[in-house]
């Protein structure tokens, strides 16, 4: 039976992939290609993997559907349970509690004074308070390709978000502490050490490296460590298991029996997982090590495959939703592909060959897997990490672990480790920035389809094969399957308009089918207001960065030919500048005439900066692409308009069959211009000018274009109270079906050259 758990294992995966997602033609297809090959070559081991896949497929549907709630929203009276690390950020206190219920919320309070947040600075887990507030639902993917929050939170069995009305340690009483919340107390109390006493450069890198915990890393740098391929480093994985494990095993013999400090080891790693977060490749590498440790114990021949085998279904029976976890997956697969190929990795006998070897094997496995969550790679990921990974392994995580023992033993306020930990990971920091930001040599793919999959899955085995006999033509197979997603846009005759939901804002997608146009009519962007510097948050949310780029990305944008904003409202052009820095913008098109206030000025200076062509538009102007024509409507210079939401860019085209009309921000004044100028327009689809305010689409303009489909671009539960109800009753009024971002997230419409279907995120 060595190494045929692997078969056991694939069948355990797939059982829960099926449990979980809708049944589909797909899935069905691949099972029954893997039970075929069972069938013919594994005949042994058919009925095994069936009543594996059976039972998962099973036990997944049972986890599933008792992951219910039993709180209700009309609740607002909470005793709770601090039983999770207490998260303050900025005004922002966040934490996991557990209800009197015995359910999990999760708990965000905004902290009103400064003096509020020192007092809340005390509490501690294990603390039972009463509290008052309201219970909400965690927020859905409102956009394609976004973090799904209410997801996130189901995997980990919480339903609920908690916003007490006011939150006090006066309310709070001790409690004696569980096993696990004296772990992780233990762990905070680690944690903030590393704040205290290392230099500030060193705190997010030592922190991520001991404990597990990135969160004291600045943004951008954990960005630019994962746009380079290299944010694997900074996870507690094999490598540091093993490290440690070797280490603690040695010093132990020292003083004991080998069966002894197998037994502590077995004991102290359970410890240690919990101690570094309890992340999938934490556990899965703290697993491996157990049964490793226990077969030697009972002197029981196991190989790495079984072992990682029994690992991945042992995880899955613990935790079945980990299966869907970026981190879960990327951790095993790896690890899988590393163990496979080892006797092609021993082949070479120099260690820069192994090195250069083990890291493209892992890269080109991870591949597929860092295309679907991140949707994008780095040309210098592998050079990068042949350099990266010996100096993480061999010098900045013993430099780390020896900088916090001499700490802990001697307490000296600096060491020669200290220092020399800061000057190098200063230096390494300094690299990540400059490539990350200077010369990136990003790919961005998007998001690869199930087929895709597949053939990236096919052309990396057919790779591996070849290189066990030392051929590395094989890999030419997986650049094919990377050339074919590259070009898979360019041969789609689809092509698409998204409304997508920025909130209170507009952002409009165009892409034309063959990808021969790709524009974006306006960014969204979130006002952000005057905070005290104790309010400041390390993580500010920001709709550029967190909603349009990965939208963009996940649709595999390399490149935009026209960015167009409409006018100088900062929720219209707010992410502009963020979007100009992250995907590449042939044209920026604003408005001719008019006032151009300090924001649209600021941006023609980035433009400029990137040598981005600027065009100021007005009525008459248009373009074409093929059979695809677009009118400027407004602004025009003929006006002696002054108010800039009327001097909007106003945009009319065809698109699948139907005729639009983008609108930007107008009011009444220039809608009333706008039938003056074009007396016969019509139109099947209006975005609806100014989000819905009362101060646009009047009866006049309603009966002159007579719409079939208004889109609202609006934010949920804004300060405007935008679309105003008179508004609604207007477009019903008029028998126009009304789709708005509020409710049914982002909006989109898939096309061909004649004729297009309509879908929105949120039903």
């Amino acid at each position: 039976m060595k190494d045929n758990l692997i078969y056991m294992a694939v069948a355990a995966i797939g059982g829960i992939a099926l449990g979980y997602s809708q049944p589909s033609l797909f899935s069905f297809l691949l099972l029954s290609v893997y039970s075929f090959f069972l069938f013919v070559r594994k005949r042994q081991l058919f009925f095994l993997c069936a009543i594996t896949t059976v039972g998962f497929y099973l036990y997944m549907i049972y986890t599933d559907s008792h992951n219910r709630t039993i709180l209700s929203e009309k609740m607002n009276d909470f005793s709770i349970r601090l039983i999770a690390p207490i998260t303050i950020d900025g005004d922002r206190l966040k934490t996991i509690v557990k209800t009197k219920q015995h359910e999990n919320v999760q708990l965000i309070y905004v902290i009103k004074t400064e003096q509020e947040k020192k007092q809340l600075s005390m509490l501690t887990l294990g603390m039972v308070c009463s509290v008052k507030g309201t219970l909400e639902r965690p927020q859905r993917s409102r956009n394609p390709y976004a973090f799904d929050y209410q997801q996130y939170l189901r995997f980990q069995h919480i339903h609920w978000l908690l916003k007490p009305h006011s939150f006090s340690p006066h309310h709070c009483r001790n409690t004696p502490r569980t096993w696990y919340e004296t772990l992780l107390s233990i762990r905070q109390k680690g944690l903030d050490d590393i704040k205290q006493y290392f230099p500030a450069s060193t705190v997010g890198i030592v922190q991520a490296l001991v404990y597990g915990e990135r969160s004291q890393m600045d943004d951008s740098l954990l960005e630019g460590y994962q746009q380079l391929g290299l944010v694997h480093l900074l996870a507690i994985s094999g490598s540091h298991v093993t490290l440690l494990v070797g280490a603690c095993f040695y010093f132990l013999i020292r003083f004991t029996t080998r069966e002894t400090a197998t037994i502590l080891l077995l004991i102290l790693l359970p410890v240690y997982t919990v101690m570094t977060g309890a992340s999938p490749s934490v556990i899965r590498a703290s697993f491996m090590a157990m049964i490793v440790l226990f077969a030697a114990y009972k002197k029981i021949a196991i190989s790495p495959l079984d072992v990682l085998c029994l690992t991945c279904m042992a995880m899955l029976i613990l935790q079945p939703y980990a299966l869907f976890q970026a981190g879960f997956q990327l951790s095993f697969i790896v690890s899988f592909a590393l163990i496979v190929s080892l006797p092609c990795i021993l082949q070479f006998s120099a260690s820069l060959a192994r090195l250069i070897v083990t890291t493209l094997i892992a890269q080109v496995s991870a591949l597929p897997f860092l295309l679907y969550h991140f949707f994008e790679f780095s040309l210098f990921s592998f050079p990068l990490n042949i350099a990266f990974v010996p100096l993480y392994s061999f010098i900045i995580l013993p430099l780390s672990l020896l900088s916090l023992g001499v700490h802990y033993v001697y307490a000296p306020a600096s060491s020669p480790f200290v220092w020399a930990l800061e000057r190098v990971i200063t230096i390494s920091n300094d690299c990540v920035t400059f490539f990350s930001s200077h010369a990136p040599l990003s790919i961005v793919l998007g998001r690869p389809s199930p087929f895709l999959l597949v053939c990236y899955g096919i052309a990396i085995v057919l790779a591996f094969i070849r290189l066990e006999n030392k051929r590395y033509d094989g890999f030419l197979y997986v650049l094919i399957a990377i050339f074919c997603h590259a070009v898979s846009p360019y041969i789609d005759r689809y092509g698409e308009v998204v409304i997508v939901d920025v909130g209170q804002g507009d952002c409009i997608y165009i892409e034309l089918p063959h990808r021969k146009g790709v524009y974006l009519i306006d960014t969204g962007g979130m006002l952000s207001f005057s905070k005290e510097q104790w309010q400041m948050r390390q993580h500010e949310w920001e709709v550029g960065k967190d909603v349009v780029i990965p939208f963009l990305k996940g649709n595999g944008v390399r490149h935009i030919d026209k960015l167009l904003i409409t006018h100088g409202d900062y929720d219209h052009m707010g992410a502009a500048k963020s979007i100009m820095n992250d995907v590449p913008v042939k044209q920026l098109v604003i408005g001719k005439g008019g006032t151009r206030n300090s924001l649209q000025a600021e941006l023609v200076d980035v433009a400029k900066e990137k040598h981005i062509a600027v065009k100021e538009v007005e009525r008459g102007d248009s373009w074409y692409v093929n059979d695809f024509r677009f009118y400027i409507l407004n602004p025009s210079t003929q006006s002696q308009e002054t108010d800039d939401n009327n001097n909007s860019i106003v945009l009319y085209t065809k698109l699948g069959g139907l005729s639009w009309l983008f609108t930007g921000d107008l009011e009444e004044k220039g809608e009333e211009q706008l039938m003056e100028a074009f007396p016969q327009l019509r139109v099947n689809v209006l975005k609806v000018g100014h989000h819905g305010s009362d101060t646009s689409t009047k009866e006049p303009l309603l009966q002159a274009i007579q719409p079939d489909i208004a889109l609202i671009s609006v934010g949920k539960q804004n300060r405007y109270h935008h679309p105003h109800p008179d508004v609604i009753k207007r477009l019903q009024a008029h028998g126009i079906t009304i789709w708005r971002t509020d409710q049914n997230g982002a909006i989109r419409f898939l096309y061909t050259k004649k004729r297009g279907t309509f879908a929105v995120m949120l039903p």
